[in-house]
């Protein structure tokens, strides 16, 4: 049993349910506390009375530690968990998602919504354009995001403490709360990711504090809270579950408590404050013509949404293996919400929107149905609120709660270890496969790779090769987006990945003869010539060409192409040449001019860039 638990009954008891239910016609926040014989005597959120000072009494005695001891064990286990944090954000591997939503904001001046146009709400770009601007190379700015996004995290951890506290929870319990967060291995292995959630659920949190802090709920307060709603919406339109789950909590508990008009009144306070940074969005992106964008924000979520995980297949496995990593967390965050539902006629007006919007949340995430292991994250931080209402329900019952915080602690203890062990996944190669890229390409030239791996480098198109698009190019072959964009656009480097391998298939005859590799990874624009040895090369781009060695320095040689010899540097156009190599000692690399010293790696492809980042 760890120490610090007996500060935890100590504060528990001393204002046991001082975060919990007040009589079912009390004022928001009032506590039912009365003065008599040995201390204080509190209304338990389960009935009976309790007292208090001698179940904190005894605590004391078994465990030894007092509540300012607590609260030092307790901040120096949170600081640990969010130093592992900013480990994981810049040791751990890239999940494809991140390259793509991190680099989409390179087109905030390249025509976004004018040249490019995206089905999904473009929020998260806006916050990731920080990045952009903090990073001077690729590498620079994927972390720079991660960084960020890790940032972000430590607000939003903020945030959920303020919930609790706004619930009532005194100090102890409230730094508990969010040391069981951090324990969640989802949430530890996610919320750095520079992606849409974390933004979102950054939103979803200071929505919900809003409402939880107002003294009395007013119009302005509602508005506020609708806005941020609206922006966790911008930032990816599954937010939809943080909006009406906020929507049900208000108008849920006001009905409940049969004030049907105050109801009503929320609900258009919030649709209120939700529309305005929409509409703003729409007029920002739209100009003179905002109604495409906001068809856009409607219609492009609900295609991907009536197609579903379905090409994936097998996705609800993820819902399995984060209920089995985190099984003692899950079971007292449940059951906490269960035996709230069970009270929630006796709960305070704030507890009781906190816990529909919990509750709905927790269903529509756990229903989801392409549950990525980063979705969870969108539940979590309103889960953990209850993680304690358990506890709560044990706390005469000695034997059992010793036996739940030894579960608990163990739970958490077994975290730390996780979360080094998944220091395993690190980034390294995909890191030096991201530089190396770079350093091929000017700043004007293009790639392809079908998921985003060079931030701050252009691509002929905005084709995400998920699965559903690889799965596209397969059943269309030479009328898919892929073929044609490498047919009629091809850019000087591909960056080689299993979703090409995937496609190969299809866009072979555009690759085999107009790209060779020079790095795991990596295909660049040429042809590998043999001394004497003709060859066809169908040349993807016309321009300067010269002759490589294998590790990238200028060579000099003679090529003969369609029976001139000619001596490099030479211009060529597209389309199929006939090329020999003459006068050279060995093999050489018919490339576009460039500086290439030292940017060569012998090696094959490397099959684990994207290994393990779900597991």
């Amino acid at each position: 049993m760890p120490a610090w638990t007996s500060s935890w009954e100590l504060a528990s008891s001393n204002s046991l349910f001082a975060g919990g239910a007040a009589a079912p016609n009390s004022d928001r926040g009032a506590q039912s506390l009365r003065r008599e014989g040995r201390g204080w005597l509190t209304l338990s959120r389960f009935g009976g009375i309790l007292d208090t000072q001698e179940l904190g009494r005894r605590s004391s005695q078994l465990f030894g530690l007092g509540q300012r001891q607590a609260t030092i064990f307790l901040s120096v286990l949170i600081a640990l968990k969010i130093i592992l944090l900013f480990i994981l954000a810049w040791n751990a591997r890239f999940v494809m998602d991140e390259f793509v939503q991190l680099g989409w904001a390179k087109y905030f001046s390249n025509g976004l919504f004018g040249t490019v146009w995206h089905a999904k709400a473009v929020g998260y770009a806006i916050f990731y354009e920080i990045a952009h601007l903090i990073g001077w190379d690729a590498t620079s700015i994927l972390l720079a995001g991660r960084m960020q996004t890790a940032l972000l995290a430590c607000a939003t951890i903020a945030f959920v403490y303020a919930c609790a506290r706004a619930l009532g929870e005194d100090r102890i319990r409230a730094l508990v709360i969010v040391l069981l967060l951090l324990c969640f291995s989802n949430f530890m292995e996610r919320i750095f990711r520079t992606i849409a959630e974390p933004l979102a659920v950054f939103f979803a949190v200071a929505a919900l504090l809003v409402v939880l802090r107002a003294r009395e709920l007013r119009g302005w307060q509602l508005v506020a809270a609708g806005a941020l709603s609206g922006l966790s919406f911008l930032a990816t339109q599954k937010s939809i579950y943080f909006n009406l789950a906020l929507g049900l909590g208000l108008v849920a508990d006001a009905v409940l408590m049969r004030r049907y008009a105050a109801g009503i009144a929320r609900g258009a306070w919030l649709v209120l404050g939700w529309t305005v940074p929409i509409i703003a969005y729409c007029f920002i992106f739209g100009g003179a013509d905002p109604v495409p964008v906001a068809k856009s924000l409607v219609f492009g979520p609900l295609e991907i949404a009536m197609r579903g995980g379905g090409d994936y297949g097998g996705l609800r496995r993820f819902v399995l293996q984060t209920l089995a990593r985190n099984y003692v967390l899950y079971v007292f965050c449940f059951s906490g919400m269960a035996l709230s539902l069970m009270q929630i006629m006796k709960l305070d007006e704030r507890r009781r929107i906190a816990l529909i919007f919990s509750a709905v949340v927790t269903v529509l995430v756990f229903a989801h149905d392409q549950p990525w292991p980063y979705v969870f994250i969108m539940a979590l931080p309103f889960m953990s609120l209850w993680s304690l209402t358990m506890l709560d329900g044990l706390a005469t019952r000695v034997p059992y709660l010793r036996f739940a915080w030894v579960a608990l602690a163990t739970a958490m203890a077994i975290s730390f270890v996780v979360n080094l062990l998944y220091l395993r996944f690190d980034n390294a190669a995909q890191l030096e496969l991201v530089a190396r890229a770079e350093s091929l390409l000017a700043p004007d030239e293009r790639y392809f790779d079908g998921v985003g791996m060079l931030p701050n480098r252009m691509e002929p198109t905005t084709l995400w090769l998920d699965k559903h698009y690889v799965l596209a190019t397969l059943r269309e072959g030479k009328n898919s987006a892929a073929y044609n964009v490498l047919g009629k656009s091809p850019p000087k480097l591909i960056l080689w990945s299993y979703r090409m391998d995937y496609i190969y298939p299809v866009v072979a005859p555009l690759i085999l003869n107009s790209y060779v590799r020079v790095a795991p990874n990596l295909r660049i624009a040429g042809s590998r010539l043999h001394p004497g040895e003709r060859k066809i090369f169908e040349v993807p781009i016309a321009g300067s060409y010269a002759l490589y060695s294998a590790d990238g320095t200028p060579l000099r040689g003679q090529v003969e192409i369609d029976g001139s010899v000619v001596d490099p540097p030479f211009h060529l156009t597209t389309g199929p040449k006939t090329v020999t190599l003459r006068d050279s000692s060995g093999e050489a690399l018919l490339l576009p001019t460039g500086s290439y010293a030292g940017h060569f790696k012998a090696g094959g492809d490397n099959d684990f860039l994207f290994d393990g980042v779900y597991d």
